[in-house]
């Protein structure tokens, strides 16, 4: 491999690199983003209960599931979008590594093999349930908040 194609290599590794940054610190900033609208939610849910607005209460809670919802179509999206870049990544880090003659360089590698795989019950990966919980609880809410309180 002669020096233009390591160059290459190396300008498209860090294009994959940033491809996967950039999806994950979205992801990110939407779960900073669900974290805020939650709290909006929580403390408008309040508010309207005291203030005996059940009917607003009811849609406050609805609008939290409706968030709760966005946010996990959101996710998926980017975190399809970030691991087709970390494909890119490992294996034009493996490319590099063979250019160059270090192994050291397969790091997306080396930390896949010392990852611990996700977390599962049922099948489903644990997100998954709290993100299907969180729907629930938030519509039980409002039927609750629209049938029992008034």
């Amino acid at each position: 491999m002669n020096e233009g194609e390591r160059e290459t290599l190396v300008v498209a590794l860090d294009h994959a690199w940033r491809w996967y940054e950039n999806r994950r610190s979205r992801a990110m900033t939407l779960l900073q983003m669900l974290f805020g609208w939650l709290a909006i939610c929580g403390a408008a849910y309040g508010v309207s209960v005291q203030a005996d607005e059940f009917g607003l209460g009811g849609i406050v809670c609805l609008a939290a599931a409706a968030g709760v919802i966005g946010y996990d179509v959101n996710s998926a999206r980017l975190r399809a979008s970030a691991q087709l870049a970390a494909e890119a990544v490992a294996e034009l880090q493996g490319r590099l590594a063979d250019a160059l003659s270090m192994e050291t360089l397969r790091l997306h590698q080396r930390e896949a093999a010392h990852r611990a795989s996700p977390r599962l019950l049922l099948g489903h990966e644990l997100g998954r349930w709290m993100t299907a919980l969180s729907i629930i609880v938030s519509v039980a809410l409002a039927f609750y908040t629209w049938l029992v309180l008034p």
